[in-house]
């Protein structure tokens, strides 16, 4: 994918000023408080974080917390170049900024996969959690079955998908500004809904809110399901709805939501 300029010097600063850690710190929260009325008073859980992303975010303040985590990605092979380089260094700033000493994330347990077909045993995690990665997932049917196969009888899969019936949902913008409150000129809102000018930049899917839920409660119990973030009622005109009538408004505007699922049963 090609980024702007201006993309990483927002990002690098976000970074610095802490705000980055702020955003992932809120997630982190949110996670605990969802998931804590059904962890069996468990302290240090087995996790799989699926596609932990080149900042590793998530991984980091799950293994801070203590718990025994392993992040699969494909982006975890060893590379030499100027942007493995430039992510070394910020995940060094975020580790600084959420003040985690380095030896508290030792060892480190980063498997490079993909996540159609994890390399791990049966019933080997207490939860399985995912932020922002769904959306790419080109098999989402495939990668469900993965997370139901590795999951013990009562463990929990809690995911956070950006949706493409949202805004940003195209990748087409900044998305380093979340919500997404500024639309450059020359581009429509919800392009990747209407003409699609735009070539997307990075794979997507297209599934919508509803065929998640749908296809987790094929194979799990849901728990929770709702909408974490919005964006887009300033931009939504009554003839971008009209056009996108298929949709509904609550589609449009929901940037985000989670999915709180249990697998009940033996595997």
């Amino acid at each position: 994918m090609k980024i702007h300029p201006i993309d990483y010097l927002r990002y690098i600063v976000q970074m610095l000023d802490g705000s980055r850690a702020k955003i992932e710190w809120e997630i982190a929260a949110r996670r605990e408080r969802d998931i804590g009325p059904y962890s069996r008073g468990i302290s240090r859980l087995r996790i799989l974080d699926l596609a932990n992303g080149s900042l590793q975010p998530q991984y980091t303040l799950l293994k801070a917390a203590g718990h025994r985590v392993c992040g699969i990605d494909l982006l975890n092979r060893p590379q030499l170049d100027l942007t493995s380089l430039a992510y070394r260094i910020a995940r060094r700033i975020f580790i600084w900024k959420i003040s985690v000493p380095a030896r508290a994330l030792k060892p480190r347990s980063l498997v490079c996969g993909t996540v159609t077909d994890l390399p791990f045993r049966n019933e080997s995690f207490d939860l399985v959690t995912s932020i922002a990665a769904f959306e790419h997932f080109l098999d989402v049917p495939a990668v469900v079955a993965e997370v139901h196969r590795v999951l013990r009888p009562g463990g929990l899969a809690w995911i956070g998908i950006h949706l493409f019936t949202s805004l940003s949902g195209g990748h087409s913008f900044n998305l380093s500004e979340v919500p997404l409150r500024t639309i450059p000129s020359g581009i429509e809102a919800w392009d990747h809904l209407r003409s699609r000018r735009m070539k997307f930049r990075v794979p997507l899917n297209g599934w919508r809110r509803e065929q998640y839920v749908e296809l987790f409660a094929s194979r799990f119990k849901i728990r929770n399901q709702y909408c974490v973030l919005r964006e887009g009622e300033e931009f939504l005109t009554p003839a971008i709805e009209a056009e996108l009538k298929d949709y509904s408004r609550d589609e449009l505007t929901c940037r985000s939501c989670i999915i709180l699922a249990e697998k009940t049963g033996a595997s």
